[in-house]
């Protein structure tokens, strides 16, 4: 990561994480999604973005416990993996950061481990700590939930 670096924050949950700006394609207000029967709880839906279909994963339910709160306006994140669009179901987005060298940390050992099989560092600002995701680790989490 250098450190003129950007990052898009977002929250799940509790959690406060991130991803570089150069892997997000678009950032979208919760539309309508199309149930799929028989789905895991993991697929939120399909997407019609534009003519292009997209399958919607719910990061929410394939990070945190069950029973989490559900965000009353959740936010859809296009992340880009390969050329092709992903779409992930988070609770809000924040702001766009960008850290000095000195604020990104190693994750620490206490991260929850499926948080942490996505997690490649940390951005210390202030009182904030920002899980920082690796967007390659979030599209194949989210393709094999």
């Amino acid at each position: 990561m250098s450190e003129s670096e950007q990052f898009c924050t977002l929250f799940i949950g509790e959690y406060r994480c991130a991803v570089s700006v150069l892997s997000v394609l678009e950032v979208l207000s919760c539309q309508r999604l199309t149930p799929i029967p028989l789905a895991p709880n993991t697929v939120a839906g399909l997407l019609n973005l534009r003519g292009q279909i997209l399958t919607v994963l719910d990061l929410r339910a394939s990070l945190l416990d069950p029973g989490y709160e559900v965000s009353e306006s959740p936010m859809i994140l296009v992340l880009e993996r390969d050329g092709q669009p992903l779409a992930f179901l988070v609770d809000a987005i924040g702001d766009v950061i960008q850290p000095s060298s000195d604020e990104l940390l190693p994750p620490p050992e206490t991260i929850p481990p499926r948080l942490r099989r996505l997690t490649t560092a940390v951005i210390h600002q202030g009182d904030l700590i920002t899980l920082v995701f690796d967007a390659e680790r979030v599209a194949q989490a989210g393709c094999a939930a």
